[in-house]
């Protein structure tokens, strides 16, 4: 639900949630929708959720999140500054190759286009159109007519003002108007422009024999929190409702009945006399 990009589409998923539990639409309705939903925070996202930011943060925590705090801080920007520097090279190889706009952006594009070939478009004027949608989207909604503003970077479905990109409609539209859609993609999607993102590095670290005189109060560790070398570490995390959705039972792998494994199965046959 946290996808739909309009406000006809959040509608529709909201009362598809009203059918399953009203309970949980009440909980979600506590929640300002501006916060959590594409429909409502004005293209602010560009397209990114929650989710998005959390996962490209854990690339650069993957294996490292259990040091000690200073590694931990020196792997973090060590790891930062050497996918800065990766993700540049690999910008500033898609420039070379001539291509205008990121692969993201074309990939978008391209599933667009092919959705357009479909759309029957009715034209009112040079700016506005009724674009309807001749096969099932597959975007968790039913197919339906939507109206297309040009000028005022409008389609009802949402997706042009909230992705700042042509949706499958507007391509529809300009297809049919014998337009170019290409001047309604964002600049922001140009590689020259992604490129100049990484225009800036990271510094890199000198030795600690360049350091200046630490002048401030010096830090021992407990020994009491020492960490014990042998067997799994114990996981201190907060635990909270997510750990407990849709957390399966364990059987056991013999019987698949519970409260036992295979190792004590009750049900094993006993060696033959």
């Amino acid at each position: 639900m946290g996808y739909a990009p309009s406000e006809p589409s959040f509608k529709y998923w909201r009362n598809e949630l009203r059918k399953e539990s009203v309970e949980a639409l009440n909980w979600v309705d506590k929640i300002p929708k501006e916060k959590w939903t594409q429909a409502y925070d004005g293209g602010r996202r560009w397209g990114h959720m929650t989710s998005n930011l959390v996962e490209a943060m854990n690339a650069v925590y993957k294996e490292i999140r259990s040091l000690p705090i200073t590694a931990l801080v020196k792997a973090t920007y060590s790891k930062t500054a050497a996918l800065f520097g990766t993700r540049g090279m690999d910008a500033m190889a898609v420039l070379a190759s001539g291509q205008v706009y990121s692969v993201p952006c074309q990939k978008r594009i391209t599933d667009a286009m092919t959705k357009a070939q479909s759309h029957v478009v009715t034209r009112h004027d040079r700016q506005r159109f009724a674009v309807e949608e001749t096969e099932d989207p597959h975007e968790g909604r039913p197919k339906d007519t939507f109206k297309v503003h040009l000028e005022e970077k409008w389609c009802d479905c949402g997706k042009f003002q909230a992705l700042h990109l042509p949706c499958s409609h507007v391509i529809a539209a300009c297809f049919h108007a014998h337009l170019d859609y290409q001047v309604y993609i964002d600049d922001v999607f140009k590689v020259a422009n992604v490129c100049r993102v990484y225009e800036h590095t990271f510094e890199v670290v000198q030795g600690q024999m360049y350091w200046p005189t630490y002048q401030g109060p010096k830090l021992f560790p407990r020994p009491d929190m020492k960490r014990v070398k042998k067997g799994r570490p114990k996981k201190s995390r907060i635990r909270t409702e997510m750990d407990e959705f849709g957390k399966k039972e364990r059987l056991c792998g013999l019987c698949r009945m519970l409260d036992h494994n295979r190792n004590n199965c009750p049900n094993v046959a006993g060696p033959s006399s």
